[in-house]
């Protein structure tokens, strides 16, 4: 299994996928950070700012699931600049040291970066898919049973969305290496 993250220090999207023999996506979470703090949150924010506790809040639910599920991979979309809103650069490169240093390189998984623009163009064919254009896609994956999930699409963020469309990029890289690998 892998956990697969768009890396959003406010809304931070996180899939669990099997892709042992198709793409299933197992569950799929939301880490709000857009919210009160917890009074033990606020004894954090106040001594290291409130990114340390929003770090730790996306940190603590990774770690739920590495207890939880077989995991072997933590994928995520790389960081990118845009002009519009700078200070989320750092706010991303953030989250993505965070959950390289305190759970990938202390649980011995496989890492990968995904660009934006790569997930963007295949998962849709167009490099400059809109977040409504992903949701459409997954929605025709899952009814071509591409994707095979029980999760009403409805009913998940645009950030869970994007966290199964940075695995399936994943999943779809997998499978062109290994038949490359068989000479296909």
């Amino acid at each position: 299994m892998i956990i697969s993250i768009d890396p959003g220090i406010n809304n931070c999207g996180i899939s669990i996928l099997d892709i042992d023999d198709n793409f299933r996506v197992v569950l799929t979470s939301l880490v709000k950070n857009a919210r009160k703090f917890t009074d033990d949150e606020k004894i954090i924010e106040a001594k290291y700012g409130n990114r340390a506790v929003k770090i730790l809040a996306i940190l603590n639910r990774v770690k739920e699931y590495l207890k939880e599920y077989r995991v072997t991979s933590i994928i995520l979309e790389a960081p990118f600049y845009n002009a519009l809103t700078p200070m989320a650069y750092g706010s991303i490169l953030e989250v993505i040291f965070s959950i390289k240093y305190d759970i990938i390189l202390k649980y011995n998984l496989d890492f990968k970066l995904i660009e934006p623009l790569l997930v963007k163009k295949l998962f849709t064919n167009k490099s400059l898919a809109s977040k409504e254009l992903i949701k459409q896609f997954l929605i025709t994956k899952k009814e071509n049973k591409d994707i095979l999930m029980d999760i009403d699409i409805e009913s998940i963020s645009e950030h869970e969305i994007d966290a199964i469309a940075i695995g399936y990029v994943h999943y779809l890289n997998l499978k062109e290496a290994s038949q490359t690998d068989k000479g296909v």
